[in-house]
């Protein structure tokens, strides 16, 4: 058996099949107790809790080295299939090899061997992508489910009203009656976790935004109100797992986004400000800039960015995105978004310093094959607040555009 029939045997693509599915052919998608043994040795450890206490053991004991374990997407997930691997091939066959001078211990001594297993070799690139893809898949389901199930039942946090039925309705509540703002309600998963997490703090009278410690429910809930705390704290990575967004790229959570849209939105106006700690909120937005896809023009008629990317990089919105759905054509801005961002070829993908000059002496200003875009990921913006997708209602010829402005708002608010 080869190494990619070995993989997928291992680490099955399950983009169409449900989450009980997910849970049964990945180890711990999700982040519950597990005891996973050493990928070399018979020791357990209980991921994800003792997850240092592994990646020790592993350095001590066995000189091996996982190169940035903080972006693979289910580490019980890797140290199964890699524990698989290795009980059939050495260490040399997969890893790096590194001389160092140094005992585990710190002790010198030279010419000391260890080993890196990283994403430089193909396999183990291809491992990461597929458990990435299987949990964004996996949390994906978890909230179609959410967003369906009638099933629901809770008192309210802060009144003696009682819900049943969807839990979008129970989040509208604390944000209406009560101002306790959880994000945007289509970034949401996890819910009841959530839920759970923000009842058992207040209980135990701890402000859920400064998270400082009052005397009793009643000194606490006038701080939260005087203070403006009534939402979670952005800091606080706890909260991680539970929007959406932060499941889009391996190892990168909101955080990272905000901070590269800034960056970017810095370069093309640099007289604009943004405070990193604000949610934005679209419906607010009035006459907002509309920037075209390829280049840093912009303008508040989105028929004249239509008109510009038609006449200066020949690219035919209408005529490029006919018969797509809405949330097809949402995928293939997006896709083209961080193309452009990446500074690769929207049709060829190849990776070059000036792309536009290369897509237009290669005539490449066309969308590629659907199979490239057409990815979950997809549905999700590139950058903050992005008018672009804001005005796809003006140009809809599917038949969703009835409901589109809505989703349409659903979709660009999907970042907290």
């Amino acid at each position: 058996m080869n190494s990619e029939e070995s993989h997928k045997n291992s680490l099955p693509n399950v983009s169409d099949q449900n989450t009980a599915v997910y849970k049964s052919q990945f180890i711990g998608l999700d982040d519950k107790p597990y005891a996973t043994k050493c990928l070399l040795c018979s020791l357990k450890f209980v991921l994800p809790q003792n997850e240092e206490d592994l990646l020790i053991h592993l350095f001590k004991e066995h000189r091996l080295v996982i190169g940035d374990v903080w972006k693979i997407a289910s580490l019980k997930s890797y140290i199964h299939y890699w524990g698989i691997k290795f009980e059939k091939e050495p260490l040399t066959t997969y890893c790096t090899t590194v001389l160092m001078k140094c005992t585990p211990d710190g002790k010198p001594s030279e010419n000391e061997t260890y080993y890196l297993l990283s994403d430089c070799i193909s396999e183990d690139k291809a491992v990461r992508d597929e458990i990435h893809r299987a949990r964004l898949e996996w949390v994906l389901s978890v909230q179609t489910n959410e967003r369906t199930d009638t099933n629901f039942k809770r008192g309210c946090i802060f009144c003696r009203m009682e819900f049943s039925g969807l839990r979008i309705t129970y989040v509208k509540h604390l944000a209406q009656k009560h101002n306790l703002y959880l994000g945007k309600p289509d970034n949401l998963v996890f819910i009841d976790e959530l839920l759970d997490k923000i009842q058992t703090t207040i209980e135990n009278l701890i402000c859920i935004y400064c998270e400082k410690l009052f005397k009793d429910r009643t000194v606490l809930k006038e701080h939260m109100r005087k203070k403006l705390h009534k939402r979670i704290n952005p800091n606080n990575k706890e909260y991680d797992k539970f929007y959406i967004n932060n499941y889009l790229e391996p190892g990168k959570s909101w955080r990272h986004k905000q901070t590269h849209f800034k960056e970017r939105r810095a370069e093309d106006q640099s007289s604009e400000n943004e405070d990193e700690d604000t949610w934005s909120d679209w419906d607010d937005d009035e006459g907002v800039n509309i920037s075209c896809l390829f280049c840093n023009y912009n303008d508040k008629n989105f028929h004249d960015i239509l008109t510009h990317m038609k006449t200066n990089h020949d690219f035919d919105f209408k005529d490029a995105t006919k018969g797509l759905t809405f949330y097809h054509k949402v995928k293939v801005i997006n896709y083209v978004r961080r193309q452009i961002y990446l500074q690769h070829c929207i049709f060829c993908e190849v990776r070059i310093n000036n792309v536009l000059e290369h897509m237009k002496e290669h005539n490449h200003f066309k969308i590629p094959a659907q199979k490239i875009w057409d990815q979950p990921e997809f549905y999700f913006p590139m950058c903050e607040n992005d008018s672009f997708l804001y005005n796809l209602d003006t140009n809809g010829s599917s038949d969703e555009d009835s409901d589109v402005e809505n989703v349409t708002k659903s979709v660009c608010e999907m970042s907290t």
